[in-house]
């Protein structure tokens, strides 16, 4: 059996991560600081949040002495390309309930996961939907015997207690000495444990300083997700901010003419590679709010880099 690695090297490895001061020309126009936190650059297999995500799941699961890991996503997940690595690295089997019907030719992605030994099995999008069914669950048992389930995109209270320690890696390394922390929001599972981080225990910040973009089009639940994941980790603060309007189409769709261009720009300003479905968007909100003047000049923005550019593959880029 292989170990996992410790709390202690976990917690050293994200408290490692820089902050990447960025030259980007609208912001130092704006007069604003912008600061990366490169957490794509935190593990070669488990990109950006899923480092985090997983950790609590996978010392869960082995605790619980369960040999074998089930878990969702789509053709191009980053949950379940880490997921399935995760499993290669750490000695466990691995199932991928897989979103719509199997294609002819699968995705990189599921080239990648299924290499890693992960087993796909792939279900209707009418199905999928009830991806928590007793039905689903009796079905996987019978064909793949006792499992760990991790919710898509590892969205438990396992998730948000992973996400969490990156707030606390933040809070440790700028001592409060920041306007806005900006990330992308899907699950919301990391927003509310970024958010959870940033503040100790029922201490209460009367500013929402930390903001979560949607990349959904419909995100009215997403403020509801962030107060039950908190109150999962009895963590629960107010120093948060959801902020809709830059999906730019919705979900991991085809990228727009105008947000390729803002992507290509980006890129060449600053150096870094974004992934098109969340920190994409995420930068995309943040220049239209610095546009509007959203922040004042001498504002320091930390930006955090939630990985998944082996999602960029989708993208014909």
């Amino acid at each position: 059996m292989i170990h996992l690695i410790s709390e202690d090297e976990f917690l050293t490895r994200a408290n490692e991560i820089q902050l990447q001061e960025v030259s980007w020309p609208l912001a130092e126009k704006k007069g604003i600081e912008i600061l990366f936190r490169r957490d794509d650059l935190i593990d070669a297999y488990l990109s950006g949040n899923k480092f985090y995500k997983l950790f609590y799941n996978l010392h869960a699961a082995r605790n619980l002495g369960q040999q074998q890991l089930v878990t969702y996503g789509g053709a191009y997940s980053n949950h379940i390309h880490a997921t399935a690595m995760a499993a290669k690295l750490y000695g466990f089997n691995a199932v991928g309930v897989i979103r719509g019907e199997r294609p002819k030719v699968l995705s990189p992605t599921l080239l990648d996961a299924e290499s890693a030994g992960m087993r796909l099995h792939f279900i209707s999008r009418s199905d999928y939907r009830n991806n928590c069914s007793l039905e689903l669950n009796r079905e996987l048992e019978n064909l793949y015997g006792d499992f760990f389930e991790i919710p898509e995109g590892g969205a438990n209270a396992y998730g948000v207690q992973g996400a969490r320690v990156i707030g606390n890696a933040i809070r440790q390394a700028v001592k409060g000495d920041y306007t806005s922390i900006c990330l992308a929001a899907g699950t919301a599972n990391t927003l509310a444990g970024v958010a959870a981080g940033l503040v100790n225990t029922h201490e209460s910040y009367p500013v929402a300083n930390v903001l979560g973009f949607s990349v959904l089009k419909g995100s009215g639940v997403l403020g509801e997700q962030v107060c039950d994941y908190q109150q999962s980790i009895n963590n629960v603060s107010s120093n948060w901010r959801l902020i809709s309007g830059y999906h730019c189409g919705g979900y991991a769709k085809k990228l727009p003419p105008f947000l390729h261009k803002f992507m290509r720009e980006f890129e060449s300003d600053t150096g870094i590679q974004l992934d098109p479905v969340y920190t994409l968007k995420m930068c995309w909100g943040v220049a239209q709010l610095m546009l509007k003047n959203y922040w004042p000049s001498g504002s320091r923005l930390i930006l955090i880099h939630t990985g998944g550019l082996q999602g960029r593959r989708g993208f014909n880029l």
